[in-house]
């Protein structure tokens, strides 16, 4: 299935009772503004590790949703600028800024098909985060942007679902188990990520969007054929959020739930 098709069907899913959810999840702009204000570090801290002092930093934060992480890095004192394909996570990521009296910079766009005017060329980072690669169905595109918008030394960060989570642990029929085939490459039909913040009845009015989860190998090869030299990998252990509420007690000591890849422009 052609990207342009994909990214379209997706586009028309995040432009649905986003904005909502997102307020069930978080509270209104104000009140999450009053957080993030309060403890600027907290959403960002495990990226943090990697970018050091990010004032005066020039970061591109890819298909940033709903703002959060590039509302704290501005707060840090970072320059921001977030390209996604919803209006609606522009609309609360805006008001988030604006409560939390900072400015981000927002552009609403298919990050395959960014304007001239809005791209960037000398960023200090690119921001990858949590469950977005699997809006791609070929990633060599997508790590081209990377390259692109950063200068000579600047670095990806990319955190996202382990593969071997994402691709072969599910629940069956209430249960946690191993129920799928880790080298499946299809394009299949999935509930958008936000589902579980609405109603049954909000739900049940959401179209699918389409997705393509990637083996662990071909996200790091393709980021090496890109040019970027990946100067480090962490398969992250202990994180319990990463997986379903009743998954088994423990299971995220045993099976890495996320992941983090820092790569380098030289």
């Amino acid at each position: 299935m052609e990207q342009k098709i994909v990214s379209k069907i997706n586009q028309t899913s995040w432009n649905q009772s986003v904005y909502k959810a997102w307020i069930n999840r978080y509270g209104t702009p104000e009140e999450y503004a009053k957080q993030l204000s309060q403890y600027p570090t907290k959403a960002v801290s495990h990226y943090l590790k990697f970018m050091g002092e990010v004032k005066g930093k020039k970061v591109a934060n890819l298909l940033g949703s709903k703002g959060n992480k590039a509302v704290s890095l501005s707060l840090l004192g970072a320059s921001v600028s977030v390209f996604d394909i919803s209006e609606e996570n522009k609309r609360y990521a805006l008001e988030l800024a604006k409560q939390a009296n900072t400015k981000i910079n927002y552009i609403v766009t298919d990050v395959l098909d960014i304007p001239e005017e809005c791209k960037l060329t000398d960023c200090d980072f690119v921001l990858l985060e949590i469950g977005v690669l699997h809006y791609f169905v070929d990633l060599t595109p997508l790590f081209k942007v990377v390259y692109d918008f950063l200068k000579p030394n600047g670095k990806l960060i990319l955190r996202d679902y382990h593969p071997y989570v994402a691709k072969t642990m599910k629940v069956v029929e209430g249960e946690f188990k191993r129920d799928g085939n880790y080298f499946e490459n299809n394009v299949v039909d999935e509930d958008v990520a936000y589902t579980i913040l609405l109603s049954e009845k909000e739900r049940s009015l959401l179209p699918k969007v389409k997705i393509r989860r990637w083996t662990l190998g071909e996200i790091v090869t393709s980021i090496s054929k890109s040019g970027l030299n990946v100067e480090y990998l962490e398969e992250e252990q202990g994180i319990r959020w990463a997986f379903p509420p009743n998954a088994p007690e423990g299971i995220e000591e045993k099976v890495p739930g996320l992941f983090t890849l820092v790569a380098r422009k030289e």
